[in-house]
């Protein structure tokens, strides 16, 4: 038995240290484009083309007024603009819709409420059908908790000049990444993603993503690559790759930010966290075969590897935790060679990249950087944490489980809306497993094992810190339904 918990360890270890190597690689590409200066000549439209713009909402109440003021806001020609509002509402949102769909076409906007007779789809599933009426040539898409810029439109389509361009991709910035620990870590963890990952391997010439928001789409381009597929739940990710592998190009734009709203909550940030995790593994599964095909330079299909295969991160992740107290017992007792602990910790080396990347980012995207990074602590346990749901995430990905789009609850800065999920499974076994840790940390610091304690703190500290906030939110549903109102309208 010693023997197997040992081999076990040290595979996930090795698969730990695969991808976490991945963030020298993007050290080595920050280093060596620092010094590229981006020159970016400011163009100006001199002919406006038509655009569509695809605002895909589901029981949006809370935010759609604002989504629908920022996009009349745009600075761009009224009669160069379609909207298409892609209700698949089934609450109050649609009434919603189309009282402000009224008062927009009254000011002269030419604004579409789109309902179609089921959710067939999902999100891809409303964006094709809005694809096959939309009159104009390019497709922007917004979702409903961005507030894009008044000159998105005059800034981002200039960039389509240059060839093959399919796509341009802008920054995501944050409404309320002040508001809390859990927004703050949300926040550093994509700015990590935007800054480093898709600016680096943009400069690379390796493939990106569009991330399903704030970006223009050539109609024709996305036509070409066969349309909007509805058969995973990352139907922006599998549209980049199968775009890019037809030969067209996306333009990431690092320096135009969009701001939107975090996920303000536990359960929230899981709902999201779960979605992208089991959307990018069916994307893995349906295309990687095909990238690594492909007529591509050897860098470029090593990155849409580990791009397309990350979150196999949080199965080694939840199994290191899982055996983290036996391989410690072993070690204190003596029970296995120190020459295997030795080996072992050859592979804490790749714990130090991503640290220095989330550091990178915060340097490169805010004057007030050194302000931000102490919450990287946070950013590093929240994954930790995440190892569990995520997990469940990629089996079911990988296994083809039913897709089933779970919408990330949205508050448009409305306090106390949130009917919190009741208290799942999952909270009781982050909990449970937060515990378990703990007391592994309290065995490692009597023992005097000192170099492991970050590691169990931050374990413990990330599964007790999502498993009991789930449970406190969980709880708002056994309160009486008078008393939820009451709050909501207080």
């Amino acid at each position: 038995m010693i023997n197997l918990v040992i081999f076990i360890y040290a595979v996930l270890s090795m698969i730990l240290f695969f991808y976490s190597m991945h963030s020298f690689v993007l050290l080595y590409y920050y280093f060596k484009f620092r010094n590229k200066k981006l020159v970016r000549p400011k163009k100006k439209l001199i002919d406006f083309p038509n655009v569509t713009i695809q605002l895909p909402i589901y029981n949006e109440k809370y935010v759609v007024h604002r989504l629908l003021r920022s996009v009349a806001a745009l600075d761009y020609p009224k009669n160069k603009l379609e909207i298409q509002v892609l209700d698949d509402s089934n609450d109050e949102t649609t009434e919603i819709v189309a009282v402000l769909v009224e008062q927009y076409r009254a000011e002269n906007y030419d604004v579409k409420h789109i309902k179609r007779d089921s959710r067939a789809g999902f999100k891809a599933g409303a964006l094709q059908y809005g694809l096959d009426l939309a009159k104009g040539d390019y497709m922007a898409i917004f979702d409903a908790d961005f507030v894009p810029p008044a000159d998105f439109l005059k800034e981002l389509l200039p960039e389509f000049d240059a060839a093959n361009i399919a796509g341009v991709q802008a920054r995501w910035g944050y409404l309320n990444d002040k508001d809390s620990l859990l927004t703050r870590a949300q926040a550093i963890g994509l700015d990590n993603h935007f800054a480093m990952e898709q600016h680096l391997r943009s400069l690379a010439d390796c493939f990106i993503n569009f991330n399903g928001t704030c970006a223009i789409w050539l109609k024709s381009a996305i036509l070409d690559a066969g349309g909007w597929h509805s058969d995973t739940l990352a139907e922006d990710l599998d549209l980049s790759y199968r775009v890019q592998l037809g030969g067209w190009k996306i333009k990431y734009r690092e320096d135009f930010i969009v701001p939107g709203e975090l996920p303000e909550n536990a359960d929230s940030y899981r709902i999201q966290q779960n979605r992208w995790a089991k959307g990018t593994i069916q994307v893995a599964k349906k295309l990687l075969p095909e990238v690594l095909k492909a007529p591509l330079r050897p860098v470029a299909k090593y990155e849409a590897f580990v791009h397309l295969t990350c979150h196999i991160n949080f199965l080694a992740m939840l199994g290191l935790a899982i055996f983290s107290l036996p391989i410690i017992y072993f070690k204190v007792e003596g029970l296995v060679s120190n020459g295997y602990y030795v080996f072992l910790s050859f592979f804490t080396i790749g714990a130090l990249g991503y640290p220095l990347l989330f550091f990178l980012s915060q340097k490169v995207s805010y004057r007030d950087y050194l302000k931000r990074v102490p919450y990287i602590i946070c950013v590093i346990a929240y994954s930790m944490g995440l190892s569990i749901s995520n997990t469940k995430a990629i089996i079911e990905g990988w296994l083809n489980r039913k897709n089933i789009f779970t919408r990330t609850p949205k508050s448009g800065g409305t306090k106390n809306i949130y009917q919190s999920e009741p208290i799942s499974l999952v909270s009781f076994l982050e909990v449970i497993l937060g515990v378990y840790i703990f007391i592994g940390l309290i065995y490692v610091v009597a023992n005097l094992q000192l170099i492991l304690i970050p590691f169990l703190f931050f374990y413990s500290l990330g599964f007790l810190s999502l498993g009991f906030s789930s449970m406190k939110d969980g709880i708002s549903n056994i309160m009486p339904q008078e008393a939820l109102c009451s709050e909501e309208n207080s």
